[in-house]
């Protein structure tokens, strides 16, 4: 099978981006999430995004009452999200639907209290617009290092038509999408030489869900790298940093005044404690291996970061994705839910696009991801059957009754079956990409075995 490299040389971007095969795809992701959008919704997260959006509307802090469990970035993107509901006239979030309260009885993440179909599509369009535009960073960063026009569109189609990508925002109503925004942007002002703003990026991507910060060492080492024979390594470090410092202590302000500052680590406490899917006993086990999983990630991106300082000058673009890319890959051998993929999405396409083995793994980690997604079935219809004449909500509740009520339910083999399958492809995955290294390891193992047997028969 002949590879190819993608990231071989960087050449003029001139290609441009509104071709043929990119205005199909943007029609067809658009009209696909505006549907999708509007019909289904999980409840439960996008329930207490209503929440938080309540309480700024009431003129409480992010964390003056009990709801937000995140650091405060996305809260302020969500405070930009009420100024607009607000301009277009949003003014029911949802309520609480007594013929649902069953919903507070199921074992996983479901409440009773329904948001409306006006509240949810608002919200998501937030996620077109990140959707839109991650794509146009995928076809950006692959017309920079190719200038092949074919490439970058096949590029952007993967993204904005991948159902995984879709169902995250668009049906579970999670802002991961934004994470793999802020990240590729940072990685395009790294390259770019611009370490300011590429550290205020870093600092609120990570800071908006911590998994790009495990890529620091990969950062600085890039940046030590570039400037190797210059004598700029330390400048250059410093403006990283400080773009780091700075924007973080600003984000943490409000916070910092109002003494409410250990509340917004909540999140990374409680994804430590959190089970898989359907599991939120915050076992031992459990949190034992999360902590492992992150530690062996730590370790893979300093590993890596050495790689990139000691690489010669050719190449060294591709190394610098491939360790993001194994990096995410190992950071998630902690069985991530299926919204978290998406910030590992951009780097899976670019190494698909460099080589077709990648082909079965993607395929697997997305249609296990997207079934995750929508396991919940027939229970993200309870939006339009509550606001809307389109579905009656009685028979809505005894389709649902029958998702739930079977042991196994559908509801679990539906979820769960896709997080096995994901799983099962994220280490696939990780067996394709060091198939060399693993048959070469096997040889040696081999090879010791026999001349063991031989100096024994001897």
């Amino acid at each position: 099978m002949k590879r190819v490299n993608l990231f071989q040389k960087k050449t003029d971007s001139s290609v441009p981006f509104l071709c043929k095969i990119v205005i199909i795809t943007l029609i067809i992701g658009i009209l696909l999430r505006l549907l999708i959008g509007f019909f289904t919704t999980h409840i439960y997260d996008v329930y207490h995004w209503g929440v938080v959006i309540q309480n700024i509307n009431s003129g409480n802090g992010l964390y003056e009452i009990t709801g937000y469990f995140y650091t405060p970035v996305w809260g302020y993107i969500m405070g930009i999200v009420s100024m607009f509901q607000d301009f277009i006239g949003v003014d029911l979030i949802g309520t609480h639907v007594t013929e649902l309260l069953f919903f507070d009885d199921i074992a996983w993440y479901f409440t009773s209290t329904v948001t409306t179909p006006e509240f949810n599509i608002t919200l998501k369009f937030v996620y077109l617009i990140s959707d839109m535009i991650v794509g146009y960073l995928i076809f950006w960063i692959i017309r920079d290092v190719t200038n092949d026009q074919r490439k970058a569109a096949i590029g952007f189609a993967l993204w904005f038509l991948c159902p995984l990508v879709i169902a995250s925002g668009f049906v579970v109503g999670m802002f991961d999408t934004i994470s793999a925004l802020m990240t590729l942007l940072s990685i395009i002002l790294l390259r770019k030489g611009r370490y300011f703003e590429s550290g205020v990026l870093f600092s609120m991507v990570t800071l908006l869900k911590f998994f790009p910060g495990f890529f620091i060492f990969i950062f600085i080492a890039y940046i030590m790298k570039k400037h190797k024979d210059d004598g700029l390594q330390r400048i250059k470090v410093t403006y990283f940093i400080l773009g780091i410092a700075i924007t973080s202590f600003i984000l943490f302000l409000p916070q910092i005044l109002d003494g409410t500052i250990a509340d917004c680590f909540l999140f990374i406490t409680s994804r430590i404690s959190e089970g898989t899917v359907g599991d939120a006993s915050g076992g031992s086990f459990i949190e034992k291996f999360a902590i492992l999983s992150y530690v062996l990630t730590i370790f893979v991106s300093i590993y890596y970061s050495r790689r990139i300082y000691k690489k010669d000058s050719g190449g060294l673009d591709g190394l610098f994705f491939n360790a993001v890319f194994v990096t995410t890959l190992i950071m998630f051998l902690y069985p991530p839910l299926p919204q978290y993929i998406l910030l590992l999405l951009p780097f899976f396409i670019f190494a698909l696009l460099k080589d077709k083995k990648y082909r079965i793994p993607f395929c697997l980690v997305v249609i296990g991801g997207t079934l995750q997604a929508v396991g919940a079935g027939p229970i993200d219809f309870a939006a339009v059957a509550v606001y809307t004449d389109m579905m009656d909500l009685d028979s809505l509740i005894q389709t649902i009754t029958g998702w739930i009520s079977d042991s196994p339910s559908y509801l679990h083999l539906v979820s769960s079956g896709g997080q096995y399958l994901a799983y099962v492809g994220l280490i696939t995955t990780l067996i394709v990409h060091f198939n060399e290294q693993i048959k070469n390891a096997a040889g040696k193992i081999i090879n010791r075995k026999k001349n063991k047997t031989n100096g024994s028969d001897n």
